[in-house]
């Protein structure tokens, strides 16, 4: 049995007096009936020391990053005692110190290797859309070098790298706000890995930040809904589409989760199936109008619950479909190119996705006073923060409220 405790050096001074300034942090890692301690490379004030807990203390200016940098240094030595045991090794101190001490130059992988390393280990436990997108990082990454000559690695991601590499997001793709934000996010959860597992000890990462506001939840009303599922089309292909589009809209089902979606997974009035997106079960009932679209195609030889396209021909298709229901309500649409406000206004057809169905479910859910936990329980979001941003106070009712609240007493 392995255990790693942090701890603040007990020495004393010539004087015999404990030292209480700046005193080294060390690593008391105790096994197999050894001890050792073990340098983490940082110091503090024993005022500033939370012996309780052995971390800095939260109210101490930079204690995030000193104890991200122990927590790393704990599961380095860790991992390093695992792996000697997996090798048929006997982990003695000396061993230990050995592996620690070691050249890192020496077998060193490279950023872009450990990343190729994650992006592996992630097919495994994430969705394709997931790896997709940690794909795209990388070859963003590898594309700033070149385009900039910039040499990455894991000590030169600092605040000036990451200035250009925004620089690189704006000027090259003409990137907004939002969609530089998903790309640093994507490097930063490869970095977490990377701390993780101790092959990075450069903590600035952690203030990679761009701002950006929550973009608009744009769904149909109720009488907009009806009206498309409703709407005589003749052509075959629109009228499948429109048959997904409305069954996502009466389920919450995301665009991989009714791509995916099986008869054997209908039983009973329900659709009981594992999201694509969260790995966790869902379990969605039936209702009337949702049935009534899958019955359209039960006599199908194929599996497949539903007709679904591609999500890009859908999207497309609903655009089209949109146009035919006369959806020509207009939508400003507000994003941010650094501190630069771009606002442009479409017609409602215009922007019509997949997404949009379950999007509007959970909207009429809520304006149905149906209560939040049942609706998340349905639409299976994992984030509370995602969620909540369905549950604003629609305009109907505010009018309502407004004119009552104005209303000259007779």
């Amino acid at each position: 049995m392995a255990n790693t405790t942090p701890k603040l050096e007990k020495r004393k001074d010539k004087n015999g007096e404990l030292i209480v300034r700046n005193a080294p942090i060390l690593i008391d890692f105790t096994f197999d009936g050894k001890r050792m301690w073990l340098s983490t490379g940082e110091h503090c004030d024993a005022n500033k020391w939370d012996e309780k807990n052995d971390r800095v203390k939260a109210s101490v200016t930079g204690s995030t990053e000193i104890n991200e940098v122990i927590k790393a240094k704990c599961e380095e030595i860790n991992k390093i005692y695992r792996e000697a045991i997996i090798m048929g090794k006997q982990p003695t101190p000396s061993y230990i110190r050995g592996v620690l001490n070691a050249d890192k130059s020496i077998n060193k992988k490279s950023l872009f290797a450990l990343f190729d390393e994650y992006i592996e280990g992630s097919k495994l436990s994430s969705s394709s859309a997931t790896v997709k997108k940690l794909k795209t990082g990388r070859r963003h990454l590898q594309e700033f070098i070149h385009k900039y000559r910039f040499s990455v690695d894991f000590d030169t991601l600092d605040m000036p790298f990451f200035h250009k590499y925004v620089e690189y997001f704006q000027s090259h793709h003409k990137h907004l706000n939002a969609t530089i934000a998903k790309n640093v996010k994507s490097l930063k959860t490869f970095l977490n890995w990377a701390t993780k597992l101790g092959y990075n000890k450069n903590l600035m990462y952690k203030n990679f930040i761009v701002k950006d506001r929550a973009p608009e939840i744009i769904t149909l009303t109720e009488s907009e809904f009806w009206t498309i599922q409703d709407l005589d089309i003749k052509n075959d292909s629109l009228r499948q589409v429109r048959d997904v589009f409305c069954f996502c809209c009466l389920t919450s089902l995301r665009y991989s989760d009714v791509k995916n979606l099986k008869k054997s997974d209908i039983n009973n009035d329900f659709i009981k199936i594992i999201s694509i997106k969260t790995q966790s079960q869902v379990s969605i009932p039936l209702i009337p109008e949702s049935k009534a679209i899958l019955d359209r195609y039960s006599n199908t030889i194929f599996n497949a619950a539903l007709p679904v396209l591609s999500n890009q021909k859908m999207n497309e298709h609903l655009k089209e479909i949109g146009k035919q229901a006369g959806l020509t309500r207009l939508i400003t649409k507000v994003r941010f190119s650094g501190s630069r406000r771009i606002e442009n206004v479409f017609p409602l057809h215009d922007l019509i996705s997949t997404h949009m169905g379950r999007k509007t479910f959970i909207t009429l859910m809520f304006r149905k006073g149906v209560e939040s936990e049942l609706i998340r329980a349905i639409s299976n979001h994992k984030s509370i923060e995602s969620f909540a941003r369905y549950n604003n106070i629609n305009d109907e009712h505010k009018a309502s409220a407004m004119t009552v609240a104005f209303k000259k007493a007779v």
